[in-house]
């Protein structure tokens, strides 16, 4: 008997996952365990610091540090890890109650992959349109969070992006999504991807599923079909062992997560129609494995980009920039106002700025000021790493405009990718990159538990929203 996309898709949204329940507070029962958040500290019986305790009415107690931005986040993260998973939430003060924002924090850090076959229950204080809002948010970005963790061998290029995009689409009808969305899949024999897609074909063709490139498009009601206000592009690499320059085991256990760039844009993109985004977003995902055979691409290789760019293979591991060429340069062919791309791109960029904050880099060293405002909002946090025209240098190469790795003394590599990446955006656009440092958890934090984190996909839903673009 095979499994047909439908029945999988049906699976993703109904059985694969957690099932997370959001209710009022006055509709839960006596099987939820009481918890009261306050800004008291432990009693001295405790270890200072002591964040979490029993109270006298058989609860507990969850202490919440309001010099920390996230501290309703950290509190969730708290509640979990002590093993609860049923809780009623209180708090007798102000400054702790929920918001739709910090309420979505709250459930999204009880989460973790452990948690990926059963599910958990939280009660809150909120009204019931605040609660939809909740259970939006969670829902769709739980559901970028599973695929993003997904194991390799179940879903492979094409089938991930078909299966995937059921299941964003059943999403985005099952929380009154108002706008039009469609979805294509662009693989070898089609015209767009033969002319366009060298990135695709070179890194995809070592191994047996096809490299494809999706695009999702959501347009609002009334909105010009022909017209795209933003592009987004998220790096899809299914699995990546390295190629021949071969990663160690023990940096290949989470390169099925490989693909959360392309999974958390385009869950970005469902979550803002489901908002009522007010624009035509186009989300590429382009989407191949990394694969070692007789036919893949070696070091010295040379590839030649539709607008003329030549790239000279210095490392077959530094393959996801190779794949964003292409869509950055479909991208800019629609002439968007913004083009945003987001890529679990560089070690680098983790070593710089940890896994609690993503790294932005742009043309303008700024922040774009309409999604500052979003992640702001949405207390996603982020850094500004530097992108000058002298980060260039160390990506030339002899034989080539540019290598797709960097070299030299200091070469700083977040930078680096992002100089690389910048040759293929039209320069009269506005762009930014992330490069994804917080896609995953391999040990908890004080925000997130272990697995796919989500991380962005709030605020890039909040921008697409916002923005005037």
């Amino acid at each position: 008997m095979t499994t047909t996309n439908d029945q999988l898709a049906a699976n993703a949204t109904c059985s694969f996952g957690p099932k997370i329940d959001i209710i009022s507070y006055h509709s839960c029962d006596a099987s939820f365990m009481a918890v009261h958040l306050t800004t008291k500290a432990a009693p001295d019986c405790f270890v200072e610091g002591t964040s979490m305790w029993p109270n006298e009415h058989g609860g507990f107690n969850v202490h919440v540090d309001l010099s920390d931005e996230r501290a309703l986040q950290a509190a969730g993260r708290t509640i979990a890890a002590a093993g609860l998973n049923k809780v009623k939430v209180t708090t007798s003060e102000n400054d702790l109650r929920f918001d739709v924002i910090t309420a979505t924090q709250f459930v999204l850090a009880m989460y973790s992959d452990a948690l990926e076959n059963s599910g958990f229950s939280v009660a809150l204080e909120l009204d019931v349109p605040n609660l939809e809002a909740v259970r939006r948010n969670v829902s769709i970005i739980t559901l970028g969070r599973v695929f993003a963790n997904s194991p390799n061998n179940i879903y492979h290029t094409t089938e991930l992006l078909e299966v995937y995009f059921k299941a964003l689409e059943q999403a985005f009808t099952q929380n009154k999504g108002q706008g039009q969305l469609s979805f294509k899949i662009y693989k070898a024999g089609d015209a767009l991807f033969d002319d366009n897609c060298v990135g695709l074909k070179t890194v995809g063709q070592s191994s047996a599923y096809e490299p494809c490139l999706g695009v999702v498009d959501y347009i609002v009601p009334g909105a010009d079909e022909n017209k795209v206000d933003i592009a987004l592009v998220g790096k899809g690499i299914a699995f990546d062992t390295g190629g021949y320059d071969l990663k160690p085991s023990n940096y290949m256990q989470t390169m099925h997560t490989d693909k959360s760039g392309m999974i958390y844009m385009a869950a970005a993109t469902i979550l803002a129609g489901a908002m009522g985004a007010g624009k035509h977003v186009r989300c590429y995902m382009p989407c191949a494995e990394n694969r070692i055979s007789a036919n893949s691409m070696v070091t010295g290789d040379i590839i030649t980009y539709p607008n003329g760019v030549k790239v000279e293979i210095g490392n077959t591991d530094a393959e996801g920039r190779l794949i964003l060429a292409d869509a950055l340069i479909l991208a800019s062919k629609d002439q968007p106002k913004f083009i945003l791309d987001s890529a679990t791109l560089t070690g680098a960029a983790k070593i710089a700025v940890g896994r609690d904050m993503c790294a932005v880099l742009s043309r303008s060293n700024k922040m774009d000021p309409q999604l500052e405002q979003a992640f702001n909002y949405t207390k996603e946090e982020y850094w500004l790493l530097p992108l000058r025209e002298y980060h260039k240098r160390y990506i030339k190469a002899k034989r080539a405009t540019i290598a797709n790795t960097s070299h030299g003394d200091g070469a700083p590599g977040a930078s680096t990718a992002a100089a690389f990446l910048s040759y293929f955006v039209d320069p009269n656009i506005k762009w930014t990159h992330i490069d994804l440092s917080n896609a995953y958890n391999k040990e908890s934090s004080p925000y997130l538990g272990t697995g796919s984190t989500g991380s962005t996909i709030l605020a890039i839903a909040h921008w697409l929203v916002g923005s005037q673009y």
